[in-house]
């Protein structure tokens, strides 16, 4: 029985010396070379500013708008007034026809287009027919067109229950009123995304996006690296230590880049931060590890450092889609379903997006939580696996 005890003992101890020495020699690795700091930290630093600078701000005003009024009556100068009193729009001028407007928008000096039909006033006042206005935008910027087009559609709407209001009989009551000017009242309430801006809705699922495919690319150009100087990745003696005294490396690293992605770039670009900032840190320790492992095993593909860009930077936007943050997962096929269910980002974008911008406890997003540490097992053993299998054959 003792000299089982003394043998554990050994063993163990034979693992953390062995897991000990993998972490420091991996250290002088990752420090000691230019490509694998530049995908473990100028990556995770720059790109979520970058994205939040080409998405900020997230509301527009005073888009400039060219108006083309062919009708000239008192009811269309009415319309026009008052799309130019909103916040969003600006009427900057007044053109003859719509090909003069068109010179103008090429020439950027206006993003929209309001045409005013002939006979515009007429139509309304008889109301046996339904006038319609052509409204022409720039679709290069989408918060442009979002702010404008609902900004119109409320003119338009307030302009007919206005008119509705002034055909009725002199005498009515007040309610009756309000009814035929406003049949159905309406409130919009946008949750979790007071401003609807587009940054608010993307940028935290692709903070955590950065997180995975940082570690896949830094540690493709490890290996690439390796196979170039016929270095092995791992030797014959204790892989599993090994792998662990690598992965806790890595871990220690992308702990200081989960605090900045998750807290420091929501604070600085106002993002919703509704949830507890301690639970969103265990919640993003299972989706590192899996991140860690997952990309051991794919690190096995490569063969020269310019492979894993050749095979992993284009699949960033499949792994945005897949995360059903832009293709909901109901509508998604149950082959793609499947992929997505083994890429950590999936659980990882879904749950931190529950937590941060919904206020939703870890409690609350256990499947996410117990999903990745299900893939953190399963790549882990996948990892282990491949070496063996590499092992066997050299």
């Amino acid at each position: 029985m003792k000299r089982m005890v003394v043998r554990v003992k050994c063993a163990i101890g034979r693992f953390v010396s062995e897991a000990y020495r993998c972490w420091k020699e991996e250290y002088r690795v990752v420090f000691g070379s230019i490509e694998m700091m530049v995908f473990f930290f100028l990556l995770p630093c720059a790109y979520p500013i970058l994205y939040a600078l080409i998405y900020n701000p997230e509301e527009v005003r005073e888009v400039p708008v060219v108006v083309v009024d062919n009708d000239g009556s008192e009811l269309s100068r009415t319309l026009v007034n008052d799309f130019d009193a909103t916040p969003a729009a600006s009427v900057v001028g007044y053109c003859s026809d719509a090909s003069e407007a068109r010179r103008y928008m090429m020439q950027r000096r206006c993003y929209a287009l309001l045409v005013i039909p002939e006979g515009f006033d007429r139509d309304v006042i008889r109301g046996d027919e339904q006038s319609t206005v052509v409204f022409y935008i720039d679709m290069s910027l989408l918060l442009n067109y979002k702010t404008l087009y609902m900004a119109l559609t409320d003119v338009t709407m307030a302009l007919g229950g206005k008119i509705r209001q002034e055909r009725l009989p002199i005498g009515v009551s007040q309610s009756l009123t309000d009814i035929v000017s406003n049949p159905i009242p309406y409130a919009s309430v946008v949750m979790f995304n007071p401003t609807s801006g587009l940054a608010s809705f993307l940028i935290p699922a692709v903070l955590i996006l950065i997180l995975q495919q940082s570690v896949i690319l830094g540690l493709s150009v490890r290996a690439g690296r390796a196979c170039e100087k016929k270095e092995p990745l791992f030797t014959p003696h204790d892989i599993m230590a090994q792998m662990c005294g690598r992965a806790i490396c890595y871990l220690s690293i992308y702990l200081i880049n989960v605090v900045y992605l998750t807290h420091f770039i929501p604070w600085l670009f106002h993002y919703p931060m509704m949830g507890n900032s301690y639970a969103i840190i265990v919640f993003t320790f299972p989706m590192v590890v899996a991140s860690i492992f997952m990309a051991m095993s794919l690190s096995m593909l490569v063969r020269e450092q310019e492979d894993g860009y050749m095979m992993f930077v284009f699949t960033s936007v499949m792994m945005l889609f897949l995360s059903g943050i832009a293709w909901p997962r109901y509508a998604m096929p149950l082959a793609w379903k499947c992929v997505a269910s083994l890429l950590p980002s999936t659980w990882g974008i879904k749950g931190y997006i529950q937590m941060s911008t919904m206020g939703a406890t870890l409690s609350q997003a256990s499947e996410s939580y117990a999903m990745l540490w299900v893939l953190s097992l399963f790549y882990f053993i996948l990892t282990y696996v491949l070496l063996k299998l590499r092992q066997r054959k050299h």
